[in-house]
């Protein structure tokens, strides 16, 4: 059908489209030429625009001051040389400049934006005046706080003209400090210039700020009020600010190099410190971390000093028998607390106790008394907030470790049947094939006199000896043999474990781990597969070596000790330990100290007993003796020896592992 005269026709759809964006067009026009008018027509916003554009210029130039100021404050001796964060004391006599000491430690104080101290012009509002500033007593520079860090708390609190906080105080968000435009002046304002200046004016706050309360006391919250709107249009109060919270100095300051190489100078001082000390280490940790702080006018490259006792909030000890770091064994461990995280509170002393304030994960739920540590090794901007962790080996004294490569290599074999596997850092006694025993010898001659010794060591046996049956033989010992005849390179009997008798070298001490059957060697029937603290060469237990005892509750003094078959394994078997101290310089009943008796104390398959950095008292040793050494084991060697029996087929042998010795 034909369309109608009076009916148009439909329009095409591009020209449509094409009318609709013309349309908006005019439209978007007219709106932006009402806004240009509007804002034309509005001079208050461009008047807020400058102020806002000198606070901005102002805190951006006191963050960078606080974050470089170790690099613009030479290494003089001066108090705050060696520091980041610190602000500038204000300007109190119109020159630009700020005036230190200003006012006293911890105290708030207020004057004019040091700006040329800054290398910024002098800074104006839209009134045509100077900045303001208000700096808290922790974070000015002069006299310095005791302990300037992260976590320092600023002591001024900004509220609104109708008492609402906008930044409240005892947080971690409270100011350092506030920069603030006075406006023009209200009410009885007086600023009449006291002198020429490129400021001019008054020096005295009150005709600047109309709401500014200044705390005399030391660590004392100030409070400022700023404008509202309501408030400038009523002319009570036309103060606008900007204020500056830690954590915006810290942003940039956690992300220098030398940030980071600082934290790991400083722990590496202290492991090095540690490492050194003599257990326990508490003592030498708290001295080490908190030595002449805080730091005051001294000579030039205290550098170190100064970051230790400004960081040593963060800085965590534990001490405990069984730590791990990482899963490695360690007498100790040293962390570097972090940055705090969102959950944590450093504020009061009682949050400061509060390890989990400071730790995260298995650390929080460990420290102190736990075992179990973990973290990074070294402090990055993008880890800040993570544990640095640091393991305390202990190399004070003389330390001998199966896991050190270069004294791994040290031993060396005497007799037969001995292999070593510097892979595994394992050293097996097998068989000799003949009457001779094997030995492993340390070649380096160690202080017993006046020291206490202590050692782990794990072995584990080459074949199952079942219940029952007929024991394998001999057995093996760990050895310390008379220092005055030079280092042994010899080893002895198969059937006497490979011990040295006393016809080749008079005085010795030794722990034997014994599983030949029993009543050899005047072995009592019930104490196969024993441990026993014996002495110069002498393996048989009698009167000759002390009197025979399975009790080995200190009565006799030689002493036996039946494991209840303890070695007897099947069908596989198992992995042992054993962990011996020694004690020297005690009376001849072991029970004070001050004489020429060692008390030698050994465990057999302890828990968590393989820290050498102390003194085992988790469990009662197993076996104990108290014994005058000659004058001749006041330097030892030490080493281990082995016999096994290479007859009738049953064949035995023994591998060790990690041993851990410490002589301090």
């Amino acid at each position: 059908m034909k369309p109608s005269a009076l009916s148009p026709l439909p329009a095409p759809r591009r020209e449509r489209g094409a009318a609709l964006l013309i349309i908006l067009t005019i439209i978007g026009i007219g709106a932006a030429w009402l806004l240009v008018s509007a804002l034309k027509s509005n001079p208050q916003i461009e008047r807020d625009k400058i102020t806002a554009d000198a606070l901005a210029k102002a805190k951006d130039a006191l963050i960078g001051y606080a974050a470089t100021y170790r690099d613009t404050h030479p290494d003089t001796g001066n108090y705050t040389d060696k520091v980041f964060g610190y602000l500038p004391c204000p300007d109190t006599n119109n020159d630009g400049t700020g005036d230190p000491p200003c006012g006293n430690k911890d105290v708030t104080v207020v004057g004019r934006l040091p700006w040329k101290e800054l290398g910024l012009p002098p800074l104006r509002d839209s009134a045509g005046e100077c900045l303001w500033y208000i700096v808290s007593g922790r974070a000015k520079n002069n006299p310095p706080t005791d302990e300037l860090n992260w976590d320092t708390v600023g002591q001024v609190e900004v509220q609104d003209a109708s008492g609402q906080i906008l930044a409240a105080a005892n947080t971690h968000d409270t100011p350092w400090a506030v920069i603030a435009a006075p406006g023009s002046a209200t009410g009885t304002q007086d600023r009449t210039s006291a002198g020429a200046s490129e400021c001019g004016g008054s020096i005295n706050a009150a005709a600047y700020l109309e709401s500014l309360t200044l705390n005399p006391a030391v660590g004392g919250v100030s409070t400022l009020v700023l404008a509202t709107n309501d408030s400038a249009k009523n002319g009570t109060n036309n103060d606008r600010g900007l204020w500056i919270a830690s954590r915006e100095i810290f942003e940039r300051v956690k992300k220098r190099s030398d940030f980071a190489s600082d934290i790991g100078t400083l722990l590496t001082d202290l492991k090095t410190s540690l490492d050194a000390a003599t257990p326990p280490r508490v003592t030498a940790f708290n001295t080490a971390s908190t030595a002449g702080c805080p730091v005051t006018d001294g000579p030039a490259d205290q550098k170190k000093d100064y970051f230790r006792c400004n960081w040593n909030n963060n800085l965590k000890f534990a001490e405990n028998v069984g730590i791990t770091v990482n899963g490695a064994p360690c007498d100790a461990v040293l962390i570097f607390a972090g940055e705090r995280t969102a959950s944590q509170v450093r504020l009061t002393a009682t949050d400061k106790a509060n390890a989990a304030n400071y730790l995260e994960g298995v650390n929080a739920t460990s420290f102190p008394g736990g075992t179990t540590y973990s973290g990074i090794s070294a402090y990055t901007a993008t880890t800040a907030s993570a544990d640095i962790v640091a393991c305390i080996t202990g190399t004070g004294g003389t330390t001998v470790s199966f896991s050190n490569p270069t004294q791994f290599s040290k031993f060396e074999i005497a007799g037969a049947g001995v292999t070593v596997d510097p892979i595994t850092q394992t050293a097996t006694i097998d068989v000799a094939g003949g009457s001779g025993g094997g030995c492993l010898w340390f070649p380096d001659l160690l202080t017993l006199n006046g020291k206490i010794l202590r050692t782990y060591y794990e072995f584990k046996f080459a074949y199952p000896d079942p219940p029952g049956g007929s024991d394998y033989g001999y057995g093996f010992t760990l050895s310390f043999l008379q220092g005055d005849a030079g280092k042994p390179t010899t080893c002895g009997s198969q059937s006497t474990m490979g011990v040295i008798p006393a016809s080749t070298l008079p005085f010795s001490l030794f722990v034997e781990t014994d599983i030949r059957r029993e009543s050899a060697n005047g072995e009592p029937v019930g104490t196969s597969n024993h441990t026993a603290i014996m002495a110069n060469g002498n393996i048989v237990h009698s009167a000759t070596n002390g009197n025979l005892t399975i009790a080995c509750n200190g009565t006799a003094a030689g002493c036996n000790y039946s494991l209840s078959n303890q070695f007897e394994e099947s069908p596989a078997t198992l992995l042992h330990n054993q962990r011996v101290e020694i004690h020297s310089g005690y009376n001849s009943t072991c029970t004070a100290t001050g004489g020429t008796y060692s008390l030698v104390k050994v465990w057999v398959d302890c828990t968590a007993c393989n820290n050498t950095g102390g003194n085992f008292t988790a469990a009662a040793p197993t076996v104990t003796r108290c014994i005058s050494l000659d004058s001749s084991m006041s330097n030892i060697y030490f080493g281990f020896t082995a016999g096994f029996s290479s007859s009738g087929g049953q064949v035995q042998g023994v591998t060790l592992q990690k041993l851990e010795l410490r002589v301090e």
